[in-house]
């Protein structure tokens, strides 16, 4: 219910103060489970993406936000479940695995953390990972200008086409790979 409420919140709040402009959502596989891989410019960007779809979507975040008293039980009923940025943490893995496993949709951001132009990336493998581990597609997914909200810029979400890939490749190659598509998706403007 609290999901809902959100998304619909959201929704409003997006598609009429942000005008946000959707493309590519013929993309999105049919049915069963796939990862959203989004690059991360602000705070907005999981609901900004989130309500692009009428499907409900899972969240991996940093686990500190779990921590803030309101903000934290708030997000874990949007769906949200913690990860350990600092190491490998098997417990968020795990936990994804199962949500892909049981046919929900993933949304991850490879840069971990959100990206201000002219920062050097350091670029988190997990969607690849997940991916050849679970078996489902990739979707690249281009956020643009959630992080000039303040200025009431219009906001796009640019969604593209399914890459797959298979245990035989690299998961830092794939990443890149992801990463790559997603600046193209972003260029498109």
């Amino acid at each position: 219910m609290i999901y809902w409420l959100g998304w619909f919140f959201f929704y409003v709040v997006f598609s009429i103060l942000y005008r946000r402009e959707v493309s590519g959502l013929e993309n999105l596989p049919a049915e069963g489970s796939y990862i959203l891989a989004a690059n991360h410019l602000s705070y907005a960007d999981p609901p900004l993406v989130g309500t692009c779809l009428k499907k409900q979507i899972y969240f991996i975040a940093k686990k500190e936000l779990f921590d803030i008293p309101v903000f934290g039980w708030l997000i874990s009923k949007t769906n949200a479940f913690p990860v350990d940025r600092a190491g490998s943490d098997v417990g968020a893995l795990k936990n994804a695995l199962k949500l892909l496993a049981s046919g929900k949709i993933l949304l991850v951001f490879p840069e971990g953390t959100r990206y201000k132009p002219g920062k050097i990336r350091n670029l988190k493998r997990g969607a690849a990972m997940l991916a050849v581990l679970a078996n489902v597609p990739v979707v690249p997914v281009a956020v643009i200008n959630s992080d000039k909200l303040l200025r009431l810029r219009k906001v796009k979400v640019r969604f593209g086409t399914p890459l797959k890939f298979n245990t035989s490749e690299d998961y830092v190659y794939n990443t890149n790979k992801i990463m790559a598509e997603i600046e193209r998706l972003k260029a498109e403007g």
